[in-house]
């Protein structure tokens, strides 16, 4: 009897055990072509494990939705709960009682990772965050993310909160799709709210040629998590990347997955600055970056961004050509505002000066 006893009882621990390392142990990667959804490089795509902050992109989306379905404004005010409130960093460190309106609501998530506004949205569209948790899990069956489960809306430590880099590939992907100029609110650098300027966790969009989105993620469990996006050449790649040891080695191997998917598809740098190089400005190799300053639907506020920056940032733009330029991303006709004839190390520190005054700005080669 005790033989059989103890049996059972490593059973049970070498099963437990097993589940915690399919869970745990393994780092996960994902990097798919966006246009055609070929998978151009995966390891350990289908490991489930915990999504920590990338949980936010699911509450995201389902805020984005809600919008376009009227059943959500940017200009609704929600009420902060004694348990929106008590949520750990990070956080906005909103008060009980107090509310905030949708529009910062969203800012704060995609660019603070705020956990304690993550539960007010909620509870705003739900009435709990167990409900909400239910909704998101719904809405992850319906775009084929059939290996996620959500527990809460912030991605807080939930031993039964699970997903995998290729899920979080399909949510990504589903969320530019369907909200492109929702999207465009992940390129932020930056956010002002009561008086405060908060700064974006993804830097990696800061340094990377291309990048516009979309979130990073971190709890103990997990390790270092991000989902990221970035258009080269017209043609735009997702990476996923799971469980790194820091913030810099995460940044790291992400970047490599994605230049080393760019070289597939014969979209390098090299390419580009034999573009830049046989233009007729024949601009100065060294002064081949632009700095982005806004996408807008019409080009007349492409212009007036221009002039904006012109006259608030003269140091910043003096001896700067400016230009709008037309480009489609996932079928949308769009204008940017760009500075040109910047180095990189310049053009890095223009957008360093403008996020400071909350202004978004990322670097094109």
């Amino acid at each position: 009897m005790k033989k059989i006893l103890g049996i059972n009882i490593l059973l049970v621990f070498l099963i437990v055990t097993n589940i915690s390392f399919e869970v745990l142990a393994k780092k996960a990667a994902i990097v798919i072509d966006f246009d055609t959804k070929e998978v151009l490089f995966e390891k350990n795509a289908d490991t489930r494990n915990y999504p920590a902050s990338l949980t936010k992109i699911m509450t995201l989306y389902i805020v984005f939705d809600y919008i376009h379905k009227g059943k959500l404004n940017y200009e609704d005010e929600m009420l902060v709960s004694a348990t929106a409130a008590s949520r750990s960093p990070s956080k906005l460190y909103l008060k009980k009682g107090s509310r905030i309106k949708v529009k910062d609501a969203v800012n704060a998530l995609i660019i603070k990772s705020a956990n304690d506004v993550a539960t007010v949205i909620s509870e705003k569209i739900s009435g709990s965050e167990r409900d909400f948790a239910k909704l998101m899990t719904t809405y992850a069956r319906e775009l084929g993310m059939n290996s996620t489960t959500f527990k809460n809306a912030s991605g807080l430590p939930n031993r039964a909160q699970l997903t995998t880099a290729r899920d979080i590939s399909k949510l990504s992907y589903e969320l530019i799709t369907k909200f492109p100029e929702e999207y465009k609110l992940f390129s932020k650098t930056s956010f002002k709210w009561n008086g405060k300027v908060y700064k974006t966790h993804n830097k990696l969009m800061l340094n990377y040629d291309g990048a516009d989105g979309i979130k990073t993620g971190y709890i103990k469990a997990s390790g270092f998590q991000l989902a990221f996006s970035a258009v080269r050449g017209d043609k735009r790649l997702i990476g996923i990347y799971f469980g790194g040891d820091t913030g810099k080695q995460r940044n790291e191997r992400l970047k490599y997955y994605m230049d080393n998917a760019y070289k597939k598809l014969n979209i390098t740098k090299t390419s580009i600055k034999k573009i830049k190089k046989d233009n007729k400005n024949n601009m100065s190799i060294n002064n081949k970056y632009s700095i982005v300053v806004g996408t807008f639907k019409y080009r007349k506020n492409a212009e007036k961004q221009i002039e904006i920056i012109k006259n608030k940032y003269p140091k910043t733009t003096n001896g700067k050509k400016s230009t709008i330029i037309f480009i489609e991303v996932s079928g949308k006709k769009l204008y940017e505002s760009r500075f040109e004839d910047f180095t990189k190390k310049d053009a890095y520190g223009a957008c360093k000066r403008l996020a400071k005054y909350g202004r978004d700005c990322f670097v094109r080669l």
